[in-house]
């Protein structure tokens, strides 16, 4: 009985080092794991009315969303389109209005793909096509530029 104590008792003495440099090395990586940090903000530009032709001023307003991404010291932005507006358009005829009923949602569809200024223009509407474009061009250099 005496024999199984004292092995019992030597054993666990020698065991208790291995476990404390076990719980050691595992602090350790504990403390230097990278945290990460993400912080997400949305904001509105607004490009300038541009005139299209006779028919009538169009201004064109983008919501980005702008995603900053740190990872120890290393930082990344990513900036994203995420709503197009057309608070102002062409609308003192009937024409215009029933043209840009059409036209509009394609323009805003296509910069929604294009992340962008870079889209084509919609064709029986190449004036106010042209005015959302140059609208929307100004909108986006400014938001780069965020």
């Amino acid at each position: 009985m005496r024999k199984s104590i004292i092995v019992g008792v030597s054993t666990l003495a020698l065991a208790v080092p291995s476990v404390d440099a076990w719980a050691a090395s595992h602090a350790t990586v504990a403390k230097t794991a990278v945290k990460k940090k993400v912080v997400v903000a949305t904001k509105s530009f607004t490009g300038p009315a541009m005139q299209a032709s006779e028919w009538g001023p169009l201004q064109v307003t983008i919501v980005v969303k702008r995603t900053t991404t740190t990872v120890g010291t290393k930082k990344t932005v990513a900036k994203k389109i995420t709503a197009v507006k057309v608070p102002v358009s062409p609308d003192h005829t009937n024409r215009s209005i029933y043209i840009n009923k059409q036209a509009l949602p394609y323009l805003i569809q296509e910069t929604l793909k294009a992340q962008g200024s870079g889209i084509n223009m919609v064709s029986g509407a190449s004036d106010s096509s042209d005015a959302f474009i140059q609208s929307l061009n100004s909108a986006v250099l400014h938001a780069k530029a965020w």
